[in-house]
This record gives structure tokens, sequence and C-alpha cells, in this order.
């Protein structure tokens, strides 16, 4: 006799408005660690910003339940244009990893009974249950590879960031160190709740400043993109998701590291740092120093996240591929 139990599915609902989903942060949340292979992109704290400020059209979040609470969570929305409609995840752009919470199977038949013609579902990862699901009935698809992410095992508690690197490598950064300890006390500071929002501005002025060197404005020059991460920051600060460092120099910020860490991942998301030391390579020493952190916190993995730049594999990164799924009904 089969002694286990499973609790009936409850009713899926479709979340459509804002006050709606912004209730259901907490069991949101609570998902998130419940589910091993969660990101920070599908946190709570990184979508309900996004949708705030980048948000459009139609809210259509799918939560399954069952009598334990919330099983499932797709955070959805529709874009409509006369006749035409298109769905995406909330998040879709700036977010580097997209996905269902939980098991897709639980979200697909309701997601086949909404009003639109073509699901663009981006930035999955290869374990991603969404890539597996069964196809609804009188629906048909195109699954491709999208972006690689260029990751680095970091063997968790125990390793040493000189175990992961060459010996050419590791004189290098040391060379680099030295040369910027020249130039005044060096200190590698992390952000407080009174702190943070003075280290956002100065992660945002570094940032620019390096991409006007190129004549480009830099994706966090919009006012909007900026309203957007200093309302995400400190959300990820008050989880102990935040993964953020300033380099001080003689007391001045030159460089600011900016990513998250969730379920034994650091996520490198951006950094900003003096294009005057450039040539110390600033941008490099932030890293490391990001690295030798997640080392110490006992992380498994560094996520450099996407694009394939050619530092990432200089530090013995290997791609993951993101895949696509389009989903067309008819």
């Amino acid at each position: 006799q089969d002694d286990s139990y499973n609790p009936p599915l409850m009713p899926n609902e479709v979340i459509t408005e804002t006050d709606a989903l912004t209730a259901l942060e907490a069991e949101w949340l609570d998902l998130c660690h419940r589910t091993p292979d969660a990101t920070p992109f599908q946190t709570p704290m990184w979508l309900l910003p996004w949708w705030r400020a980048f948000g459009s059209d139609d809210l259509t979040v799918i939560a399954a339940r069952d009598e334990t609470g919330l099983r499932s969570l797709a955070p959805l929305y529709v874009i409509r244009d006369e006749d035409e409609s298109l769905g995406l995840f909330i998040g879709t752009g700036i977010s580097d990893y997209l996905d269902v919470l939980g098991d897709a199977a639980l979200i697909m038949p309701v997601l086949a009974g909404i009003d639109c013609q073509l699901w663009d579902l981006q930035q999955l990862r290869p374990s991603s249950t969404m890539l597996q699901t069964t196809l609804p009935d009188g629906w048909s698809e195109n699954v491709e590879d999208q972006e690689p992410c260029p990751t680095l095992s970091i063997n968790g508690a125990g390793a040493e960031l000189e175990n992961l690197i060459s010996t050419h490598f590791r004189k290098k950064i040391r060379y680099y160190r030295r040369a910027l300890e020249r130039l005044g006390d060096v200190i590698v500071e992390t952000p407080a709740p009174d702190t943070l929002d003075d280290l956002l501005t100065a992660f945002f002025d570094l940032h620019t400043a390096r991409w006007k060197r190129r004549n480009l404005p830099g994706v966090l020059a919009d006012e909007t993109a900026q309203r957007f991460h200093r309302e995400v920051a400190p959300r990820m600060l008050a989880q102990g998701m935040l993964r953020m460092y300033a380099t001080r120099v003689a007391g001045r910020i030159v460089a600011v590291f900016y990513g998250f860490a969730l379920h034994g991942t650091v996520y490198y998301y951006l950094s900003g740092y003096d294009p005057d030391l450039e040539k110390l390579s600033i941008g490099t020493l932030i890293v490391a120093h990001a690295i030798e952190e997640a080392v110490r916190d006992g992380a498994a993995t560094f996520d450099f996240l996407r694009g394939a730049e050619e530092y990432k594999y200089a530090w013995g990164a290997t791609d993951r591929m993101n895949r696509r799924r389009q989903l067309f009904k008819g």
C-alpha cells in the first residue's frame, strides 16, 4: 500500500493586477527558496521592481496551488497591438535568466487557455522544466539556442582563488594590486542600508563614465534603469542576496562590483570603474575580490551571465547555453 500523500491541486489563478501580485510576495519568495535552481532574476525583489519600471499592457501571472500552498509560478505578461498578441516573461530584456518557478507542467494548461497568439519564452537554462513540458494540443513551437552564460566552478568551501587560475594570471593580479596600493590605501567595502544609496550613485557614475569613453551611453545612463536598481538593491540586501563591493583608493571609490547570490551561486551582473585606472586592470581586481568572497562564502559557482566576452574565459569559465522556446497557437 502506498501511504504517500499527494495533496490535490487547487484551482489555478491568473493574476492580472499589480496589487494582487505584490500581495503574493511572501509566498513567492518562499517558493524561490524551495526551488533549488531559482535565480535572483525569478525573485520578487527583481521582478516586482521590473514590472513597476518597465511593464506594459496585460499582466498575466499564472499561480498553481495545492493545499500546501503555492506550487508553481509563471511571471508573464502579454503585449497587445490591434489583432496581434505576444506573451513574454516579466523581466525580459535585462534579466539574464527567465523561467517558471516550480514545475512548468502545472502552468502549461493554463497558459494554453490564455488569449495570446505567441509566447516568446527567452533566456531559459537547459535544466528549465519549461523546455521539457509537453506542447499543448493545437500548438506548434520553435526551440533554439539563444546566448551563452559562462560559468566558473569554484568548488565550494575550501577552494582557493589561486587554485582556480593560471600562474600567469595570479602574477598579473598580484602585480596590479601592488600598483593600486601605491596610489594610496586600498579598502573594499560592502553596503549597509545607510550607505547603499551612495554606493549605487558611485556605481552609476563609474559605469557611465567608462562607456562615455567609447561614446556610448551604457545601460545605466537612463534614469528609469537607475530608479529600477535603487529599488532592487535594498530589497536584495534585506534578503542577503546582494553582492556589492566598492573599492576605495585613498578614500575615493574607483570600482564597484554589483551582483547577487542564491542557492550557492554568485551572479556577476554589472560593474563600474574609473576609466583612468583601466591600465591597472581595476575591473579584473574587483572581479577577483568578488570571486574570493564567493569562495569564502562556500558558493559552488560564479556565474558571469550573458555574453561571450573574452575576459570571462580568462578566469576559466565555460559556456552554458540559454535557450528560447516560442509557442505558436494554431
